[in-house]
């Protein structure tokens, strides 16, 4: 929602979905053992042990959505609206280095300030960037054929294998007492699951 209704100029930035890099890496492998494959051991041992092997991996890496500066639901300009932002001061720069940032100090808050009652904040509307994410999903499967149609599979799944943390958004009320801290994650961390496919 805009601060102020008159003034939509004030509104213009990023899209609330709007990635500036993304990169997504998608990797299937079967072992080539087994009938119809590369490699076919004729008495049977080496296709039973390592025919119908799958490795899949699933590799994504994105930065953050923009974030939104405000004042919390604090009705500073007064016009019963709420969705007021606030002034941004200093010449400091508000967005910090890769080295800087973490959960407890995402963006330097000492950069933004409670705009005067009865007045809008010269804040942006997304104009910071939050976490972004990294996760690698990975598989490891296993067909076991009965019929020339018909197979079982095994499956193991992993999701976010390397258990990364994927930092969630910043608290961005700038009264609140938690002001630029992360206290969440975006994704889970890692899940395993074992399942059973009949596929015919």
């Amino acid at each position: 929602f805009p601060q102020n209704s008159y003034n939509l100029n004030a509104e213009r930035g990023l899209s609330s979905f709007h990635v500036k890099h993304r990169m997504v890496n998608s990797v299937l492998y079967q072992l080539p053992i087994g009938k119809g494959k590369r490699f076919m051991d004729q008495g049977g041992i080496a296709n039973v042990l390592l025919g119908g092997w799958e490795f899949g991996s699933l590799f994504n890496i994105q930065t953050g959505f923009p974030i939104t500066i405000s004042d919390g639901g604090k009705d500073q300009s007064n016009i019963g609206a709420g969705f007021d932002r606030p002034n941004q001061v200093g010449t400091g720069v508000t967005e910090l280095s890769r080295g800087e940032r973490n959960w407890s100090r995402w963006f330097n808050t000492s950069n933004f300030v409670l705009q005067p009652f009865g007045t809008f904040g010269n804040v942006g509307r997304n104009t910071l960037i939050g976490p972004g994410i990294v996760q690698w999903d990975a598989s490891l499967l296993k067909s076991f054929r009965f019929t020339e149609t018909k197979d079982i599979q095994f499956r193991f799944e992993a999701f976010n294998a390397a258990n990364h943390k994927n930092l969630g958004n910043p608290d961005t009320s700038v009264i609140s007492s938690s002001f630029g801290k992360v206290s969440g994650t975006r994704t889970n961390m890692r899940e395993l699951q074992v399942a059973l496919k009949i596929r015919f």
